[in-house]
């Protein structure tokens, strides 16, 4: 049942479509076996451990203008070796690269992503991919994934220049595509990004909360599974 008449949908990419953590961990094991890493870190899960410690600090640096692009992509794994006693910008560049050779390639998605996708194409919706990522890291995730054949058009932080949660980026993605806000809905799982950002510019969200979250932000709906997207589309 359509609890309001949307046509156009905007959807965050990495943990909302692209299984995020499971594409990242089968690539953080191969760059652990490609450099032997053995003897730094010890087990393919200290090196993800240290990985995850410091993946989104630095992203949340570089959204507020405090890290450069080059500086964030390394900043991780010279944080991470590190931890390992290990002081090797050298090192922590090699490694990034080849993480970021592998990562985008991988194909996993998020449980129910194909199908409610179908669903929505075949509905009729136009549907678009707002995201905080790179241009190209993101490009390379759609077509190895599969997921380009659902979308009309990708708004990143590059191609913007903003990032969520600012106004600037939720505008400039509507305006570019002519949709009205009240025929517009953003469908994301980070809630400070993609939800309160969406609601401060005044458009309709939808929580995606796989692991039920308490929280106490007011938001249009919210969904621990990606199929309960056709009982509000």
């Amino acid at each position: 049942m359509n609890l309001k008449s949307y046509r156009h949908l905007y959807f965050d990419l990495d943990r909302t479509l692209w299984d995020y953590e499971t594409n990242a961990m089968e690539a953080i094991q191969e760059v652990f076996e490609e450099f032997k890493l053995q003897s730094i870190f010890g087990s393919h899960e200290n090196f993800w451990n240290a990985f995850v410690k410091y993946n989104d600090l630095p992203w949340r640096q570089y959204q507020k203008g405090i890290l450069k692009k080059e500086v964030l992509r390394v900043r991780r794994f010279e944080l991470a070796l590190l931890d390992y006693q290990i002081k090797n910008k050298s090192l922590a560049s090699i490694l990034n690269d080849s993480f970021l050779n592998i990562c985008p390639r991988k194909t996993g998605l998020v449980t129910g992503a194909s199908e409610v996708l179908e669903y929505l194409k075949e509905k009729n919706y136009r549907m678009f991919i707002l995201t905080n990522g790179f241009t190209k890291i993101q490009e390379t995730k759609m077509e190895s994934s599969g997921l380009n054949p659902y979308f009309e058009k990708m708004f990143t932080t590059e191609n913007t220049r903003s990032f969520k949660p600012k106004k600037a980026i939720f505008e400039h993605a509507l305006k570019s595509v002519h949709a009205r806000k009240v025929e517009s809905l953003m469908i994301g799982d980070d809630l400070e990004v993609d939800i309160i950002g969406a609601r401060n510019f005044g458009m309709d969200q939808v929580y995606f909360n796989p692991k039920q979250e308490s929280h106490t932000e007011t938001v249009t709906y919210e969904i621990a599974s990606l199929m309960e997207l056709k009982c509000i589309l």
